[in-house]
């Protein structure tokens, strides 16, 4: 992680003091358990003090998800305090919480791995860059097929998940660094 300045290095420490107080809690609007990420959603939008979940964000701010999500990610990754915040949430959910199949749309990984119809190398890109690449790789097959994505970056068992997850693709299999993601109709 890149060294922030002092200000930053504060907004940072006051950002993770509201993810560890509010991580778990419900959702001010529909009572849903609050992910860390729905936290920093809600503070890049200005819900600072009554976070929401990326739904009932989208819902409330008349948006579609993928849209609202790809200006959240681009606001996260211009902003230092709020990336590193960001990253170290990723890869707290990676080593403590993130299991596959809490996902609904992640499969159980079948016997073997199924086949692919592209293939892409995203090497160590980080969970910004390599989910908003990952969005214009999938856009570009057609409903169902399946993109095989080598992701080395160790925060992707979380990021890959969860992007599917949100934007309903379907992940059919993964064995870090191994994803194989079916896009959706």
């Amino acid at each position: 992680m890149d060294e922030l300045s002092e200000e930053d290095e504060r907004k940072f420490q006051e950002i993770v003091r509201q993810l560890e107080s509010s991580a778990g809690k419900p959702c001010n609007h529909c009572q849903n358990c609050l992910q860390s990420t729905d936290i920093l959603y809600s503070n890049a939008l200005g819900f600072k003090d009554f976070p929401r979940c990326l739904d009932c964000l989208c819902h409330g701010l008349k948006r579609e998800r993928q849209e609202l999500l790809e200006q959240l990610m681009q606001h996260i990754q211009r902003r230092p305090c709020i990336r590193k915040a960001y990253e170290v949430s990723c890869s707290k959910l990676n080593n403590n919480i993130a299991k596959p199949q809490s996902f609904p749309n992640v499969e159980k990984p079948p016997a073997s791995e199924p086949g692919f119809d592209s293939l892409w190398d995203a090497g160590d890109l980080g969970c910004g860059d390599l989910v908003l690449l990952l969005k214009g790789k999938l856009k570009s097959l057609a409903g169902g097929a399946i993109l095989k994505v080598v992701a080395t970056d160790p925060g992707a068992p979380e990021d890959i998940p969860a992007w599917c997850n949100m934007t309903r693709h379907k992940l059919v299999y993964f064995k870090h660094p191994q994803y194989f993601i079916q896009a959706k109709e």
